[in-house]
């Protein structure tokens, strides 16, 4: 027995025994590694889960928050909007009455009685009162500012450059009452136009309007202050709070009202507050986010203690709003989840390390029986291959026989195919010279043109004898050359055959420089070109046969095309196979287009086509067979 086949006796023999070995130790470690990631990644998801928990909590917190103020904005526009129309309402009432109860009084006397009875009115906290304007912008009431009474203001401005009363008269032109927004300053105050929102009603026994308004400031402020102390008494679970602060870091809303008003730089909230605050306003101003800091004020706890904070905010007031949740909560939640998951691992694990141990034996076992059994049939399969390979060197060498007898045949036939077409043309012109001379006539000019093209047929047939040789070469020599002279080639090869036929050939042929194997691409050409010229045989007037070569796409496109009605469509598919022809056996044998497809695809890495064409030429339409070769642009 060789030393191969006792190594290989020897690995079945004391392989069993080392991969048990192997795979019970892989096992157990596995086992052991595979539960402590098991214990992690539960661990893991718990801390996930709990925070993924906790942020839907805090993000629905804030949101619902957000939506509370957004509604009471809206809400309490509406309100406001309702006060101040009733306002207006119960006034041009008391008015009213009073023009009606005193008509035996004179005008001035009842406009006295009205402004008398209106001057004392107030409300929203004694910010609110009644004024009355003539249509035609003369002041007749303002109990805030009695000098303005009596002042004609039909060409006063706002800040916004807004004729006020000459626009209230327009729009009171087409209806009797109206909300309306403008600019005026507060009594007292800086001369500071601030936006007022009013309602005004037309009084028409004396053409006046009388109105009312609300500094929207003053308004928001009281909103502002009732929401945040709103916010600040909210609580949710344990230690859940919602904390207010506007861009300047000053607290708005807290849980601890004592810190109202400080600001955060000095109330640490955190390790470094103006980070925590910038990115606080950098989150509102763009959408509303998580941030995760250290916080140093935990409601009941004191310490620097890990917080995830949900933080959204109202933009117009440049409101912060946020709340968040504690992960030392978390942190004491999960080691008591810990400590049951450790237990429970370690009661899997000694199972596992039990099941890992008899499993082992077991394969132990069976692991031994198998070696042995393999031995024997190693053995017997040994030398049962032995005996076959002694059958198939016999076989192998039959086959390389009858493989390279049937290859001389090919090439043999190919031979014949490829000098039939030249050896014609020879015959054809020694004949017409030895006729010539029996004849009497003597052309040596003739006769040397007549050589000339034998010598280049002889060429040609030594050319194509070293080209079969080299066929299966797989280390052919390309060269340079140019496509246009190797068409001339083609051309002066095929000549004499063609001479009678009286073919048009129509050239677009540039000239285009390759690197290629020359003498194998010459041999498909001329192929081809006498394909087409014999299916022009058949062809009664004019005879045309078109090539044109061009680059596209990093290839050089070869395209031959005739006018002889086309390729049978039954039969198309099968040109380029070995043996098929459409001639008689006399003409040729079928193998030109096969060896002109192994060439272009083998050879020279190309593809070749054929495909049955109709076009127009000079305004009339033919149909024939197109040739179309595609080589790869390799220069050198």
């Amino acid at each position: 027995m060789k030393t191969n086949e006792k190594e290989i006796l020897n690995i079945i023999k004391y392989l069993p025994v080392l991969l048990t070995l192997l795979i019970s130790g892989i096992l157990t470690f596995y086992l052991y590694f595979e539960n402590i990631n098991k214990f992690e990644k539960e661990s893991k998801n718990l801390e996930n889960k709990y925070i993924n928990i906790n942020k839907e909590l805090i993000k629905f917190q804030i949101e619902r928050t957000k939506e509370n103020i957004i509604n009471e904005k809206n809400n309490q526009n509406i309100k406001l909007k309702e006060k101040l129309k009733e306002q207006v309402e119960n006034g041009y009432k008391i008015a009213f009455s009073i023009y009606e109860n005193n008509l035996d009084k004179s005008k001035e006397e009842i406009k006295k009685l009205i402004k008398d009875a209106l001057r004392q009115i107030r409300f929203n906290d004694d910010r609110g009162y009644l004024f009355i304007f003539s249509r035609n912008g003369k002041n007749i009431l303002h109990p805030i500012e009695p000098n303005l009474e009596d002042n004609d203001l039909w060409k006063y401005q706002d800040k916004k450059g807004t004729y006020l009363i000459q626009e209230m008269n327009e729009i009171l032109k087409k209806t009797n009452s109206t909300y309306y927004t403008w600019y005026w300053t507060k009594p007292k105050g800086d001369n500071e136009e601030l936006e007022k929102l009013g309602y005004f009603k037309l009084f028409e026994p004396f053409n006046w309007f009388i109105g009312t308004g609300e500094y929207l400031k003053d308004f928001e402020a009281e909103l502002k202050e009732k929401l945040a102390n709103r916010i600040s008494e909210y609580r949710y679970k344990k230690n859940g709070y919602i904390f207010t602060l506007d861009y300047d870091g000053n607290f708005l809303a807290y849980y601890d009202k004592n810190y109202i008003g400080m600001n955060l730089k000095d109330f640490p909230i955190s390790e470094d507050v103006d980070k925590v605050r910038e990115n606080m306003i950098s989150i509102v101003k763009s959408k509303a986010d998580f941030i995760q800091y250290k916080h140093l004020n935990k409601p009941e706890k004191i310490g620097s203690i890990e917080k995830i904070t949900y933080i959204d905010g109202i933009k117009d007031w440049k409101w912060v709003i946020g709340t968040g949740f504690y992960m030392d909560d978390f942190y004491t939640e999960i080691e008591k989840k810990k400590e049951n998951l450790s237990k429970t691992n370690k009661e899997e694990l000694q199972k596992l390390l039990f099941i890992s141990f008899c499993l082992t034996v077991f394969l132990f076992i069976i692991l031994i029986y198998i070696s042995k059994v393999l031995e024997s049939k190693f053995i017997k399969y040994t030398k049962k291959i032995e005996k076959q390979i002694d059958e198939n060197i016999k076989k192998d060498r039959i086959l390389a026989y009858q493989s390279k007898m049937v290859a001389m045949g090919e090439m043999i036939g190919n031979i014949a195919h490829q000098w039939r077409q030249p050896l014609s043309t020879i015959s054809t012109i020694t004949t017409g010279i030895k006729f010539q001379r029996d004849m009497g006539i003597v052309n040596t000019e003739l006769e040397n043109n007549a050589m000339e093209r034998i010598n280049k047929h002889v060429q040609y047939l030594s050319e194509t004898i070293d080209d079969f040789r080299n066929f299966f070469e797989p280390n052919k020599e390309a060269n340079k050359f140019k496509i246009d002279e190797l068409f001339k080639k083609a051309f002066d090869l095929i000549e004499v055959q063609n001479a009678k036929k009286n073919i048009t050939f129509i050239k677009e042929i540039e000239s285009i420089e390759v690197f290629t194997l020359e003498n194998e691409l010459l041999q498909v050409l001329i192929n081809i070109l006498t394909n087409a010229s014999d299916a022009l045989d058949k062809v009664e007037n004019k005879k045309y046969i078109f090539i044109s070569t061009k680059i596209k796409d990093e290839e050089i496109v070869i395209e031959i095309k005739d006018n002889g009605i086309g390729i049978d469509e039954a039969i198309i598919a099968k040109i380029f196979e070995p043996y098929f022809t459409t001639k008689n056996k006399a003409q040729g044998t079928g193998i030109g287009l096969f060896m002109s497809q192994q060439i272009i695809i083998k050879h020279l890495k190309g593809s070749i086509k054929v495909a049955n064409v109709r076009y127009k030429y000079k305004g009339e339409s033919f149909k024939g067979a197109s040739f179309k070769i595609k080589l790869p642009l390799i220069k050198k």
